[in-house]
């Protein structure tokens, strides 16, 4: 069986927010879980490495990263 290589790094590139990152993947696999489709396949079939990949590809997006702005801490 392949293993599903998370590249958050590139993930970072697509979305700057870290913390973000988790959240999405979460709502994308509940879901796949609730038999939404899968834009595309991972060799080990689970709905948070399907929706890693699918975020990786760019298959998945925020629609409103406006609101993500209140996850960047302010600094003085």
């Amino acid at each position: 069986m392949s293993k599903t290589v998370i590249k958050y790094d590139e993930l970072l590139e697509k979305i700057p927010y870290k913390y973000a990152i988790p959240i999405v993947v979460a709502k994308r696999a509940e879901a796949l879980n609730d038999m939404a489709k899968p834009f595309v396949s991972s060799p080990d079939e689970y709905a948070v490495s399907i929706a890693f990949k699918e975020l990786q590809e760019g298959y998945i997006r925020i629609k409103n990263e406006d609101i993500l702005k209140i996850l960047i801490p302010e600094t003085k």
